[in-house]
């Protein structure tokens, strides 16, 4: 739970203390994008199960066998929780170093979105970038993401829960592919261990 307020910490800051003439140049060395990606999951769920103790059933344990301290009456329960398949989000890059031609590039990415579990997610980490041509763009991002409890249920080996109740926070990869069809509009394709999306982009940066 810390690092949400730790992700949120640091976009605040890359996004206020920039220098000015970041978002002068002809080649931003800042960029935001707004976004929209539809999911597509493996499963269209989870299933969780647990003892549920049921209110109500208190029982005096001198009434039973035994040393018991306690006497209430459990329930064997599951509950079913749908993945959500609409995912907004808001991302900044910083460009940290690129090659002359501006074909490859490492940026400092964050995002912000609203994620399978309908939880607000932080990711804060590395991307990068490769554009073999000028319509078209491959990236790796890497890095932690907040807001995904319950991701070890789906026991994927890829994945490495380092924080919270049931990897509240994750290390892990993704992978992007965007066509740019004008200066700001883009449709992005975007693979996880978790989670395929289908979406649009629109560049929020004002060229030079």
């Amino acid at each position: 739970m810390r690092l949400k307020y730790v992700f949120l910490l640091g976009w605040s800051l890359l996004l206020f203390g920039l220098p000015k003439n970041c978002l002068a140049q002809e080649s931003p060395r800042f960029r935001g994008e707004l976004g929209y990606l539809y999911a597509f999951h493996e499963d269209l769920g989870i299933t969780k199960k647990d003892w549920l103790l049921i209110p109500g059933t208190w029982s005096d344990p001198a009434n039973y066998d035994g040393q018991s301290q306690y006497a209430f009456t459990f329930r064997d329960t599951s509950w079913y929780y749908a993945f959500n398949h609409h995912l907004p989000f808001i991302n900044t890059r910083y460009r940290l170093s690129s090659n002359s031609s501006k074909s490859l590039e490492v940026a400092f990415l964050q995002s912000i979105t609203i994620n399978s579990w309908r939880q607000l997610s932080f990711m804060w980490g590395a991307e990068f970038i490769y554009r073999p041509v000028d319509w078209m763009q491959f990236a790796l991002q890497g890095g932690f993401i907040s807001g995904y409890h319950a991701v070890t249920d789906l026991q994927n080996p890829t994945l490495l829960p380092i924080e919270g109740q049931e990897g509240g926070v994750l290390l892990g990869a993704n992978a992007t592919a965007d066509f740019l069809f004008s200066e700001r509009w883009k449709v992005r394709l975007s693979y996880n261990p978790l989670v395929t999306g289908l979406g649009l982009a629109y560049d929020l940066t004002k060229e030079k």
